[in-house]
């Protein structure tokens, strides 16, 4: 049975290595997607890569209960070499009832203006809020929310309101039930080979995972 997604947006995995300190963060350059969709009034978190036919089981697929997750920006320590940014815009998905976390970077291209691969956009910033916000349990106009950070930098040329890595399907108070399943065809965006290529150059010291 098919679902209908809440939100998707283009996203990769990050691994972590915590055999010292400070911990190491590699992206993972797998083009892949998050999605969010609600069956039985709760949530499900998926990532699935991209190549995979939407009829297959995400590779990720979390049940969450509510304010039970966060999805926030992964905070880390930088120096001034360029290296230590390479890991792009990352978010940690951190749970209240355990220690697992899970770290995902945007796909996207980076909207800096001086090409900081780090910097968080508005548009990145809403993305993170809505989702963070779904995983508490409560209700957001996800394409009302979106389309207010895109008519907000309509003056501002920094490729925000492109909006093309994010797409809302749904008002979150009026959930679909469904059966286990992928985003829609459209929710993968275009091919993101050539963005956000800065980010893949090898993982940056980190703070905390």
């Amino acid at each position: 049975m098919s679902i209908s997604p809440i939100i998707t947006f283009k996203a990769g995995k990050c691994e972590v290595d915590t055999s010292s300190k400070p911990y190491k963060v590699t992206p993972d350059p797998t083009p892949g997607y998050i999605y969010l969709y609600s069956e039985d009034e709760l949530v499900h978190f998926c990532w699935r890569e991209r190549s995979k036919p939407i009829t297959e089981e995400a590779e990720l697929n979390l049940l969450m209960f509510p304010m039970d997750g966060h999805f926030e920006p992964y905070e880390y320590k930088t120096s001034d070499q360029p290296t230590s940014k390479t890991n792009g815009r990352i978010f940690t998905l951190k749970f209240s009832s355990s220690s697992q976390r899970h770290l995902f970077w945007l796909q996207s291209k980076p909207q800096a203006r001086n090409g900081d691969p780090s910097w968080f956009s508005p548009r990145d910033l809403k993305i993170g809020q809505i989702v963070d916000t779904l995983l508490q349990g409560e209700d957001v106009n996800v394409e009302g929310e979106i389309a207010q950070v895109r008519d907000g930098n309509s003056g501002n040329d920094d490729g925000d309101e492109t909006m093309e890595d994010a797409e809302g399907h749904e008002d979150a108070s009026e959930h679909q039930r469904g059966g286990s399943g992928g985003a829609g065809p459209d929710a993968t965006g275009g091919d993101i080979r050539e963005e956000g290529s800065g980010a893949r150059e090898g993982g940056a010291d980190g703070g905390r995972a």
